[in-house]
């Protein structure tokens, strides 16, 4: 079994971030991670992360991590997590192939956009169906798009159509209850933008384009069955997301939703175990926000391994 001062599971921008810390402070570390550079790969242009006025291309962000982290001399693996041992002084990470060991542990391993599970979703997935609205809704301006379809009915799809809003003429709110579940403060601020109307007790059937872009969303009413399509420029769904924490089995305090609890250093619930980036439970889930996580959770291992070294 191989064995390491630090183990980081996850090489999105929180492991990745967590990993050029580690080089840096020259403790021997491993990353695993299947995709590196993480769900930021798939974005066309981020316009949001600090340093790129004119914005930049996802692969071209995250490329450069991974570079930067290998020149730190950092081993990464790229094969995911599939199950931990935390009981013992020596945390244990296990791949579909091989077992590695670590004084440390960081759990860096994100989320996943909670899918319509709809004809079409796959098809146009990045070509009009987005799930990350401060990533993808400058691309409406940009490209001259002017309707864009919302769904969901809680804060995450509420919150989405706001900010929608500023770069689309016309926003649909598609929400299969009968009533919006977000917080009433919000339902008012989408109420009152005139921007914004909301079709209730409506199911997506699925999701219909040409060869280039999503032109339109089938519905269907939930109580009378009448079916209808709304012709749209782009879908963002606004479901929510979910931790990819399953591994975890429960090995770490969680809230109901799977997102792993932290305090201000990033230690979780069991001693020389962090974790970072979108897999915690914390209020915004963006690029620059893991790298801050990822960073304080490194200095965090780095200080807890230094003090079983004394």
């Amino acid at each position: 079994m191989n064995r390491y001062d630090l183990i980081i599971l996850g090489s999105g921008p929180a492991g990745l971030t967590a990993g050029i810390y580690a080089g840096r402070a020259k403790v021997t570390t491993l990353i695993l991670g299947a995709e590196p550079g993480g769900n930021p790969l798939k974005y066309e242009h981020i316009g949001n992360y600090p340093g790129f006025p004119q914005g930049v291309p996802g692969a071209q962000l995250m490329m450069s991590w991974v570079m930067q982290v290998d020149l730190l001399g950092v081993e990464r693996v790229l094969q995911d997590v599939l199950r931990v041992s935390l009981t013992a002084p020596e945390k244990i990470a296990a791949t579909a192939e091989e077992e590695y060991a670590a004084r440390a542990l960081i759990v860096a391993t994100g989320s996943s956009p909670i899918n319509m599970d709809v004809p079409g979703e796959r098809e146009y997935r990045d070509r009009g169906i987005y799930y990350c609205a401060h990533c993808d809704a400058p691309v409406f301006q940009a490209m001259k798009k002017t309707r864009a379809s919302v769904i969901g009915g809680g804060n995450s799809a509420l919150h989405t159509a706001l900010y929608v809003s500023r770069y689309a003429d016309e926003v649909t709110v598609v929400y299969r209850g009968a009533q919006l579940r977000a917080e009433q403060s919000v339902q008012e601020a989408v109420k009152h933008n005139p921007k914004i109307r909301i079709q209730l007790n409506q199911e997506v059937a699925a999701v219909e384009g040409d060869e280039r872009q999503v032109r339109a969303v089938r519905l269907q009413n939930r109580e009378s069955g009448e079916k209808a399509v709304v012709e749209t420029d782009g879908v963002f769904v606004g479901i929510g997301m979910k931790p990819n924490s399953e591994f975890l089995d429960g090995l770490l305090e969680m809230n109901e939703e799977g997102f792993i609890r932290v305090n201000a250093r990033m230690e979780t619930s069991v001693p020389g175990v962090f974790a970072a980036g979108d897999v915690i439970d914390k209020s915004l889930r963006q690029i620059v926000t893991a790298a801050g996580d990822g960073a304080i959770a490194a200095d965090s291992a780095i200080k807890y391994i230094e003090g079983l070294a004394r």
